[in-house]
């Protein structure tokens, strides 16, 4: 499945935003474990933000970034990656068995 890097500046930590953090996290885990979000970060000074998202196009990128409660403070811009190799590509999985 095709992988896209989004960024954007993120705002002052106003009151609003702060409050929709707790709720944007929660989205966030889930979008993890759905497989959806493969990383997510955000810069010390709390100025930038990134996430690559598996997806099949950019219209589907915009969905799931709409699940995310802090989506209107932000200005996401999309970049269809040609190549993305993250560290669960190259360790296999641990066996508990």
């Amino acid at each position: 499945m095709p992988v896209f890097l989004v960024e954007s500046a993120l705002p002052e930590f106003t009151p609003e935003f702060a409050a929709r953090i707790p709720a944007h996290r929660a989205v966030v885990n889930r979008l993890f474990v759905k497989g959806k979000l493969l990383t997510y970060a955000v810069n010390a000074d709390r100025t930038k933000w990134w996430c690559t998202v598996t997806a099949e196009n950019e219209y589907e990128v915009m969905e799931i970034l709409s699940e995310m409660p802090i989506i209107e403070f932000l200005n996401p811009e999309i970049h269809d990656l040609m190549i993305y190799n993250g560290q669960e590509q190259v360790l296999p999985p641990i066996s508990l068995n």
